[in-house]
């Protein structure tokens, strides 16, 4: 048996290397024992170690010695791996066919196991030329159950069945690109569900760091969930080859967000497509069907001045919800709906919707902003628009019917004691003659009556294609308050 074994192992393919200190195998137990087994694979066109693999010991149990002799077929209970140093080395020089040649097909036996369980590991993935971590999840356990390789493997697909399997993992540190990286302090990952507690996507640098070393302007993440939850959850491949992911639930629970964007940095002039056409243009079918969002944090700050702090928008007890999040859904629209407080005490709710697979991506953003100071909102426009204002916002409506390229607003504001406050270039000190000039044609209350609203009266809005869509949405309000407040307060046209 154990020369049949050996014979077995000496026929792998000649770019996979095992070699191992001792074996022992019980023919009344059908137990198998590799001592110090060492795993070597090499990218077949080269003598590149891609992937490598140290275990003190390789426990298999129950193996049918009867079928692998007379049947050459591997029928096995369980193998157990315990305390592995598992090492993938990702060579960006070597070709992706070193990468996606596939073992099994090339394994000449039938292969049944019952449970493959990998325990106390620790995985590893680094830069074959720096030696830097790419991926790192210690204390990594995993239990696979009815493994088995397909007769006639489809190399677009996995070349084996499962029934269902359990990952888990402390500690994970993966560097998603050359800025960010991505975190979770534990996993566990099932068939049909996946839980990541403390989440996290932060970049790798200081804001001045990334500033210093991109060419055009980035943001800068700091974000953290604390537990991040997939329910119900579908993957694989279709009838078409074709891979798909899918969720009934997605639990989003107090994610808090700081993103933070140096405008001093050259702009990144590449155009940005609405979110309906990235969407679209996925590279795989994506469904989740409900995606909630609670007790959330938000601030976004923009530098625009040397000289200056940075504007900052918050967004404080965020609760939100996506529905038909994907590109499978058809007809049906994508909806959100976002509740929170805006700069400390302002009640915000926002329901946008859009239809995935409408290529003219149309859209609907509608707002509405309850009671707030306006000087709230200076520490963002002063910096940023080089205005400042006095006065109350007591209520504020709009709504955004867009596409790509255009879009017509439909605001209505109700307001008390609004002034407006032009200053210098420096974000800071008043220009007292313009200021004067535009109160003059500002109208400073909404009206005597409690319940009446200024109404915009606007032209199309012209979107900047190279900005994102809450650009848009912004010059959207810019236009709508300038009409309500500056014109007769009445709107003329229906939309």
């Amino acid at each position: 048996i154990e020369n049949k074994i050996s014979t077995l192992i000496n026929s792998l393919p000649k770019h996979v290397d095992v070699v191992y200190s001792d074996i022992n195998a019980s023919m009344l137990s059908g137990n198998l024992e590799l001592e110090s087994p060492r795993i070597k694979v090499k990218g077949e066109t080269t003598d590149s170690i891609i992937f490598s693999a140290e275990l003190e010991q390789l426990r298999i149990s129950d193996l049918s010695y009867w079928d692998y002799i007379f049947n050459d077929e591997l029928s096995i209970g369980a193998i157990n791996i315990e305390n592995a140093i598992i090492k993938y080395s990702y060579n960006p020089l070597i070709e992706n066919k070193n990468y996606s040649s596939n073992t099994f097909d090339k394994i000449k036996n039938s292969i049944h196991v019952e449970t493959i369980a990998v325990t106390n590991s620790d995985v590893l993935v680094t830069n074959f030329e720096t030696d830097s971590t790419l991926l790192s999840l210690p204390r990594f356990n995993f239990e696979l159950s009815d493994f088995q390789t397909k007769s006639e493997p489809n190399k677009k697909q996995i070349p084996f069945t499962y029934k269902g399997f359990i990952l888990e993992g402390e500690n994970l540190k993966w560097s998603i690109n050359a800025y960010e990286n991505l975190s979770s302090q534990s996993l566990r990952i099932t068939d049909s569900s996946a839980v990541f507690e403390a989440f996290g996507l932060k970049t790798k640098y200081t804001t001045q760091q990334l500033s210093d070393i991109i060419n055009k302007e980035r943001d800068h993440f700091d974000l953290t969930i604390n537990q991040l939850t997939f329910k119900n959850l579908d993957y694989g491949f279709n009838t078409e080859d074709k891979f798909y992911l899918n969720s009934k639930r997605v639990e989003v629970d107090q994610p808090q967000a700081e993103i933070y964007r140096d405008k001093l940095v050259a702009d990144d002039l590449t155009e940005k497509p609405l979110y309906s056409k990235m969407l679209r243009n996925l590279g795989f079918n994506l469904g989740m069907d409900e995606v909630v969002l609670e007790n959330g944090y938000l601030k976004y700050s923009e530098k625009m001045n040397a000289d200056s702090k940075a504007g900052t928008l918050e967004f404080k007890d965020l609760q939100a919800s996506i529905i038909n999040l994907g590109n499978i859904y058809g007809e049906k629209d994508t909806k959100i709906n976002v509740k929170s407080l805006f700069m400390e005490s302002s009640p915000m709710e926002v329901d946008w919707s859009f239809k995935v697979q409408d290529t003219a991506d149309r859209f609907v953003f509608k707002t509405d902003l309850g009671r707030i100071q306006a000087e709230e909102m200076n520490q963002f426009t002063g910096p940023n628009l080089n205005t400042q204002f006095e006065g109350v916002l007591e209520q504020t409506y709009f709504t955004v019917n867009g596409n790509p390229y255009t879009s017509i607003v439909d605001l209505k504001v109700r307001y008390d004691d609004l002034k407006v406050i032009a200053l210098k270039e420096n974000g800071k000190d008043k220009k007292t003659l313009l200021s004067g000039i535009i109160n003059l044609f500002v109208s400073n209350d909404s009206e005597n009556k409690a319940n009446d609203f200024r109404h915009s009266d606007t032209e199309q809005v012209e979107r900047d294609t190279t900005k994102s869509v809450f650009n848009f949405i912004w010059l959207n309000i810019q236009d709508g308050l300038k009409s309500a407040m500056v014109g007769d307060g009445k709107r003329e046209k229906d939309y």
